[in-house]
C-alpha cells in the first residue's frame, strides 16, 4: 500500500497533522516510537501543569499530585489514541528513519517489536520535536542531578528523594522552563536558589513583565544568582556541592538537588536527513512559510523546526501543511503567536514587545490597567498584576498585548484574534465585554488608548 502521508512523530504536531490529514481523504500512517501525545502530553506541559494547579489550589501531598496527574495524562493519551482510529489513521510503534525521498514515492524504514517495516507514501511529514541542551562538566552524572530530557519535564518535579528529606533545590537557568519550575518547588515547600547564565529572566518577554516576575521572586524568597557559570559538582553525605564563577567571583551552593533547566534544541540526528538530502542547521529543519522542507512532498513541523517551540504553534504548523499537501494556502503570521508561562501569577504575550516596537521604529501608544481595579479579580482575591497593550499611534492597530496575573494564559486568546487578524483598539474596545470578568481589563486598557489616539 502506498500511504497519502506518513508521519514521523506523534506529539501535538504529528497527531494534529494525521487527523487534519484524514479529514482531507487522506490515507494516513503515523509512526511514534514511544507514547502518543508526546513530551507535551506525557512528560512536559500537561504534567507540569497538572502539579502547578495542585500546588496552588493546595492539594497536599506528593502522592495526591502524582496520582492526578497519571490520571489526567493516561485520559488524554487514550484521547488521541481514539481520535487516531476514528479518523482511520494506521499508528505504528517504532522508529522511524527515511530512506527515500524520489519524486513519486517517498520511504521510510520502522524497526518495530516484529522487525522491520518499510512505508511508502506520496508525503512525508517530520515532527521529532526537540530535547534538552546537554550540559556536561565534572560531576554532571552524580545522584541528586536532574538533568537532559528529564530536566525538563514532570522528572524534575517528581523524585522520590523528596520525601526522604531532600528539602533544597538549585534550578540552572531563566527560561521558562526553569522559572515554572522554581515556582512550583517553591509552592512545594522547597528552599529554591535560581542560577541564571546573565542577568535578566525570561530574555524574550516584555521589559515590566521582567521586572514584575523579578518582584515576585523576591519576594517568594527564592535567591538568584546572576552570571553564573558551573565548573563542576561534588557530592558527600547525600548533598550536592556546585561549584561556580559569578562576575569574576569563586562560588559554592548546597543543595540536595539540582535541576538543569537548560534550553531545548531540536531532534535532527538519527532520522536519515542528510542521507536524504533534506536541509537543516543546528537551528533545526529549514522550511518555507508552507512547512516544506527543501524537499518537494516532504514537510516537517514543530520544535524539530526551530523557532519558538510551543505545542500550539506545532499544531498551527500542522494545519499549514496539510493544508498546503490539499492546494490551498494557509500562513501563519509569525507575530500573532501566545505565549503563555505557568508562573503564579499566569504570564502571557502576543505580538510586539515595547522593545521590540521600538527597534521597528514604530510609532506607538501603551495603555494598561492593574488587576486591581477589577472586581473579578478581587473578588477572586487574585488582583496582582496587569495588563499591557501596545497599539500603532497613527492607524490603532493593535501591534502587542501582555498580561501577567488572574487566568493570563486563557485572557490571551481575544488578544490573539486581535493582533493575527490587524483589528484597531476601537474595533476591539467596542465590542460588548461581560461583567464582571477579567476580560474587562483588557478591554479597559484598550479605553486608555483610546483616550491618546
Amino acid at each position: 500500500m502506498i500511504y497519502d502521508l506518513v508521519i514521523l512523530g506523534g506529539g501535538p504536531g504529528g497527531y494534529r497533522a494525521a487527523e487534519l490529514a484524514s479529514r482531507e481523504g487522506f490515507k494516513t500512517a503515523l509512526v511514534e516510537k514511544d507514547r502518543l501525545g508526546g513530551t507535551c502530553l506525557n512528560r512536559g506541559c500537561i504534567p507540569t501543569k497538572s502539579y502547578y494547579s495542585d500546588v496552588v489550589g493546595k492539594l497536599g501531598s506528593l502522592d495526591a499530585m502524582w496520582e492526578k496527574k497519571e490520571k489526567v495524562v493516561d485520559k488524554l493519551r487514550k484521547g488521541v489514541s481514539t481520535l487516531m482510529n476514528r479518523s482511520s489513521v494506521d499508528v505504528i510503534e517504532g522508529e522511524g528513519r527515511i530512506t527515500d525521498v524520489s519524486q513519486d514515492v517517498k520511504r521510510l524504514s520502522v524497526t518495530t517489536e516484529k522487525g522491520e517495516v518499510v512505508l511508502e507514501s506520496k508525503r512525508l511529514l517530520i515532527a521529532v520535536g526537540a530535547m534538552s541542551r546537554p550540559l556536561s562538566f565534572p560531576g554532571s552524572d552524580l545522584e541528586g542531578i536532574v538533568g537532559g530530557d528529564w530536566a525538563v519535564t514532570d522528572r524534575a518535579l517528581w523524585d522520590p528523594s523528596f520525601e526522604d528529606g531532600a528539602e533544597s533545590v538549585a534550578v540552572v537557568g531563566a527560561g521558562v522552563i526553569a522559572v515554572e519550575l522554581a515556582c512550583i518547588l517553591k509552592e512545594m515547600g522547597k528552599e529554591v536558589t535560581l542560577l541564571k547564565h546573565s542577568d535578566q529572566i525570561l530574555r524574550r518577554s516584555d521589559g515590566e513583565i521582567k521586572k514584575k516576575v523579578n518582584q515576585l521572586v523576591k519576594k517568594r524568597k527564592i535567591p538568584t544568582v546572576d552570571f553564573f557559570r558551573i565548573e563542576k559538582v561534588a557530592r558527600e553525605d547525600g548533598r550536592l556541592t556546585v561549584f561556580g564563577e559569578a562576575q569574576g567571583e569563586s562560588m559554592e551552593i548546597g543543595c540536595d538537588r539540582l535541576i538543569l533547566a537548560a534550553s531545548m534544541v531540536p531532534i535532527l540526528k538519527g532520522y536519515g536527513l542528510e542521507e536524504s538530502g533534506i536541509a537543516f542547521s543546528d537551528k533545526g529543519i529549514t522550511v518555507d512559510e508552507f512547512m516544506e522542507t527543501s524537499v518537494p512532498g516532504v514537510y516537517a513541523v514543530g520544535d524539530c523546526t526551530g523557532g519558538a517551540m510551543l505545542a500550539h504553534l506545532a499544531e498551527y504548523q500542522a494545519l499549514s501543511a496539510v493544508e498546503h499537501m490539499a492546494g490551498r494556502e494557509y500562513r501563519i503570521n509569525p507575530d500573532a503567536i501566545p505565549s503563555c508561562i505557568f508562573f503564579d501569577p499566569e504570564i502571557a504575550s502576543v505580538g510586539l514587545t515595547e522593545e521590540e516596537a521600538m527597534e521597528r521604529g514604530l510609532e506607538f501608544v501603551v495603555g494598561r490597567v492593574f488587576f486591581v481595579a477589577n472586581g473579578m479579580a478581587l473578588a477572586m482575591d487574585r488582583s496582582d498584576g496587569f495588563v499591557k497593550v501596545l497599539a500603532d499611534r497613527e492607524s490603532g492597530r493593535m501591534l502587542g498585548v501582555h498580561i501577567i496575573g488572574p487566568e493570563a494564559a486563557t485572557l490571551i486568546s481575544e488578544a490573539a484574534l486581535a493582533v493575527d487578524r490587524g483589528l484597531t483598539v476601537k474595533e476591539v474596545a467596542y465590542t460588548v465585554h461581560p461583567h464582571p470578568t477579567l476580560s474587562e481589563c483588557f478591554k479597559d486598557a484598550l479605553f486608555r488608548i483610546l483616550e491618546e489616539i
